[in-house]
């Protein structure tokens, strides 16, 4: 397992979206899905990677602030099973 060091937390939503390890980041129109928010994000990891801890390459949250706070605090891996 190759893990992938973030040289710097990433602040702003500008920065996910410029990260290298970083694929896409879209917001999305998804009424009733979160209390409070008619609008959600979804951030997607480059292909071969994924969040070590919940081994998936994609989160899904309320704010802008949840995804940074969930990317900040996890630790992305190389994928080793081939997918």
């Amino acid at each position: 397992m190759k893990v992938k060091t973030k040289s710097r937390k990433c602040r702003t939503l500008n920065d996910l979206r410029n990260h290298p390890l970083v694929r896409e980041v879209d917001r999305e129109y998804n009424p009733g899905i979160f209390d409070g928010h008619d609008y959600t994000y979804w951030l997607y990891l480059e292909e071969g990677y994924w969040f070590y801890a919940d081994e998936i390459g994609l989160i899904h949250e309320a704010t802008v602030a949840d995804v940074l706070s969930y990317f900040n605090a996890n630790t992305i891996t190389e994928r080793t099973d081939g997918h």
